[in-house]
């Protein structure tokens, strides 16, 4: 029989799902945030508070991942960031794929946002590998 081995915090269910208008949730964001990779590890972050602000990722943590879903328009862009040009991997945007390469950040564009829309961010400790689908053209910004 096969063996499974966890490392790191496991958070599944609600527990693992912060909405950014929870006041009472400590894991929300609710304004610029950097994160850590133990707090943000298997986090699922709706961004619903409809005002963007800044997210910064920790630096590349093998076994680190995160999921950001738009939860309702907002009014100006939310922009994740790298500590470094590590952001690799691609997104979909009105079923067109954009590349993303060494990039730095990744900015979910105000006016185009679709309720449902995400982003997955893992790592293997190198690179921060990125995969998002938006039903929007130039919902999000690679720099």
């Amino acid at each position: 029989m096969a063996t499974t081995h966890f490392s790191g915090p496991l958070a599944l269910g609600a527990a693992s799902m912060a909405s950014s208008s929870d006041a009472s949730d400590p894991f929300s964001i609710k304004a610029a945030r950097v994160l850590t990779a133990a707090e943000s590890n298997g986090r699922h972050y709706i961004l619903d508070g409809g005002t963007g602000f800044a997210i910064t990722v920790p630096v590349a943590t093998k076994g680190w991942t995160c999921k950001f879903t738009i939860g309702a328009v907002f009014a100006t862009d939310f922009v994740i960031t790298a500590p470094t040009a590590i952001f690799e991997g691609c997104v979909i945007e009105a079923g067109v794929v954009q590349d993303v390469a060494a990039g730095t950040t990744l900015t979910l564009e105000d006016g185009t946002e679709n309720i449902g829309d995400f982003l997955e961010l893992w790592s293997d400790g190198v690179k921060i590998y990125v995969f998002g689908n938006f039903l929007t053209a130039a919902s999000i910004t690679v720099a």
